[in-house]
C-alpha cells in the first residue's frame, strides 16, 4: 500500500475505504477524540441495513426472510454493543489493545 493510501487505514490495520461498484464506505480511521469524526462505524452501516428492510417490510415487499434478516443485524448490533462497553470497562477502547471477552476467558486453556 503505498504512503498516501496508508491513511485510509483503520485503527485495526483494516482497509478504511471500501470502494467496490455501487458501494462506497469510508470507516472511522482512528479515535473520534484524537483524530476527529472522519468516517463511520460499523454499527452505523448496519444501521443503513436495517432501515432499508424496515422499508420494505412497510410495503408489499414485508416477508419472513426480511424479517429474519433484520433479527440477525439486531443481533450483530447488539454484540458489537457488547464489545464497546467489556472496551470501555476493560480501559481499552480507542487503543490497538485487545479486550478480553467473557467466553474467551471462561474457555480452558489448551
Amino acid at each position: 500500500m503505498s504512503e498516501n493510501m496508508e491513511k485510509f487505514r483503520s485503527m485495526d490495520g483494516s482497509d478504511a475505504l471500501v470502494d467496490q461498484p455501487f458501494i462506497k464506505i469510508v470507516f472511522q480511521h482512528g479515535p473520534p477524540a484524537q483524530v476527529g469524526l472522519n468516517g463511520c462505524r460499523i454499527e452505523d452501516v448496519i444501521e443503513v441495513l436495517v432501515q432499508r428492510l424496515l422499508d420494505f417490510q412497510g410495503r408489499d415487499l414485508a416477508c419472513e426472510e426480511n424479517a429474519t434478516a433484520l433479527y440477525h443485524l439486531e443481533a450483530a448490533r447488539e454484540a458489537l454493543l457488547t464489545r464497546r462497553r467489556r472496551r470501555e470497562l476493560q480501559g481499552v477502547i480507542a487503543t490497538r489493545e485487545a479486550h478480553i471477552s467473557k467466553d474467551v476467558s471462561s474457555t480452558p486453556a489448551s
